[in-house]
């Protein structure tokens, strides 16, 4: 399941909605994610603290690499 199709899938199940007049928006490419995340060079003995994680989407791709 992808990015997109996974947010789709726990907004649902969780009965959540964006709204995105209070700027609510999800970064669901996973493509751009694994950029932000790979240009980061972030080692293990780095601490990071990801602000407003959302569902936490991003925080997958920090643990796999």
């Amino acid at each position: 399941m992808n990015l997109y199709e996974e947010t789709k899938f726990i907004m649902k199940k969780n009965n959540l909605y964006a709204n995105k007049s209070l700027g609510q928006n999800f970064l669901v490419d996973e493509n751009v994610v694994t950029g932000i995340v790979e240009s980061a060079n972030i080692s293990e003995s780095d601490l990071v603290i990801e602000i407003g994680p959302g569902l936490r989407n991003s925080y997958k791709i920090f643990a796999r690499n």
